[in-house]
């Protein structure tokens, strides 16, 4: 050390600062160090190592304050901490061997190197080069230190401990908290006393008490006890949902209690809804399944009606043939009475469907041999519904005319335009007074309204019926 002697004042001042520096840093690194988690004796011996290298820079700092005391002192040969110097190194090489094998890593050996210019005897050989190899070995060291501190840092951020296991359960959305069975509180995270709170109004103290009152004991205005899927869960005044759970927790010879509680809020939103559905569902069937026995009331009025009007064509056109032959003074032929009377039976039990043209056709035979006229002029619709129903009505027209006006000669004229239209007159007696509508004519009715067309009667100067049904189009629109 008396090569620094020669060094500027400032000069040794800055050493002084560095060495304390150094000592701040590795102070640092072996606080890092110490609070990893164990690992086994070669942490441990890394641990001393640090130390070690720790007392060689307390060393490297008295030797400087030592030269520093020389300087105004007398010049005094720093030589009393020989045997100091060389226990250290000697503790810093065994330690560092030691790290280097257990870890199998080379880079403790340098550390070795660094601590081998506290000894004597690197001073003597060295002469007059001995502050360029101290300077290099506090640099060194300096160095080092940062980066020791810098690691340990990182790996205490990325280590699993105490502090890191309860921060982690702190993030957690699921609530946790674990007692001793005597109700002694192990561990609560956040979630779990920010639910107690807003359940009891204060912190979790006693986890047994706690677990009670979660089952039977009172809550804070807002909560609310629901049952889930059989299971009994709290809605809070937020509107969250939370299920919780009870679990022992076998340790050693004694049993810890977990309590658990979970966020069940969107399966709750979930059932809520699908009730929701089920209910409006529920509803819906019950009003198609009264629908559907409107329906069957409709059909069941329609068949009746339909039953009924084919009753009363049949008939109608038998009474009109009959009245023609009574009027006229003719004498019935007894084969065709007795035709009339057995084929009546046969023809209400057949529901035949001819077409509208073939319907029209039979109508005009029919009529032909007793002298009754039914003339067609124009061509039935294109519509089959409407087709159909202008057929119908030319039956009812027929029977009317004949039984009632006793014409002998109808004639039904078909033609289109805006509408499909059919005009029906006949050479009969006109009505005298107003005409009372019955079946027939209502029936005739309620098939054009049906359609969404019209009827109108005429009596003067001529008994006429004119019918109309829009154009599908515009019957669509007159329904809307």
């Amino acid at each position: 050390m008396a090569e620094f002697y020669r060094f500027p004042h400032w000069a040794l001042t800055t050493l002084v600062m560095a060495a304390a520096l150094c000592i701040v840093f590795q102070t640092r690194a072996i606080s890092y160090s110490i609070r990893r988690l164990p690992t086994g004796w070669v942490r441990r011996v890394e641990n001393g190592m640090e130390c070690a290298i720790l007392g060689v820079l307390f060393l490297f700092a008295a030797l400087l304050a030592q030269v520093q005391y020389g300087l105004f002192c007398g010049f005094l040969a720093p030589s009393a901490y020989d045997l100091v110097r060389q226990a250290v190194f000697l503790l810093t090489a065994v330690l560092g061997t030691t790290a280097a094998v257990g870890m199998e890593l080379i880079w403790p050996f340098f550390a070795v190197g660094g601590a081998a210019v506290l000894l004597p005897l690197t001073e003597t050989v060295t002469g007059p080069a001995y502050p360029v190899f101290f300077l290099m070995s506090m640099a060194f060291f300096l160095l080092r230190s940062v980066h020791i501190c810098l690691l340990r840092r990182r790996e205490l951020y990325t280590q699993l401990s105490s502090v890191s296991v309860k921060e982690a359960i702190d993030t957690l959305h699921t609530g946790l908290l674990f007692f001793r069975r005597s109700g002694e509180l192990l561990l609560c995270n956040r979630s779990m006393e920010a639910l107690a709170r807003q359940m009891t109004g204060q912190p979790v103290q006693d986890g047994r008490l706690f677990q009670r009152l979660l089952e039977c004991g009172p809550l804070c205005g807002g909560c609310a006890r629901e049952v889930l899927g059989g299971q009994q869960v709290f809605r809070l005044p937020d509107s969250s949902v939370w299920s919780f759970s009870a679990h022992e927790l076998p340790m050693g010879r004694r049993t810890m209690l977990l309590l658990t509680a979970d966020d069940v809020t969107e399966h709750w939103d979930a059932v809520t809804f699908l009730a929701r559905q089920n209910q409006a569902l529920e509803q819906r069937g019950q009003e198609l399944r009264s629908t559907i026995a409107h329906l069957q009331a409709i059909c069941e009025a329609e068949e009746i009606a339909r039953s009924k009007a084919r009753v009363h064509d049949l008939l109608g056109q038998r009474i009109s043939l009959l009245l023609r032959a009574l009027r006229d003074d003719r004498q019935m032929d007894e084969s065709l009475l007795l035709d009339f009377a057995r084929s009546l039976p046969t023809a209400l039990r057949e529901d035949p469907t001819p077409s509208p043209a073939h319907r029209l056709e039979m109508l005009r035979e029919t009529f032909q041999g007793m002298e009754v006229s039914v003339e067609f002029q124009g061509a039935l619709p294109e519509d089959g519904a409407v087709a159909d129903s202008f057929a119908e009505i030319a039956v009812e027209c027929v029977t009317n005319a004949v039984r009632h006006g006793y014409a002998t000669r109808i004639q039904f004229h078909f033609f289109q335009n805006d509408c499909w239209r059919m005009t029906v007159t006949d050479n009969g007696i006109p009505p005298a007074g107003p005409i009372r509508e019955g079946g027939g004519i209502g029936g005739m009715r309620r098939r054009m309204a049906r359609l969404g067309g019209s009827m109108e009667l005429y009596t003067s100067p001529r008994f006429r019926i004119e019918l109309s049904v829009p154009k599908e189009a515009e019957r669509t629109w007159l329904k809307c």
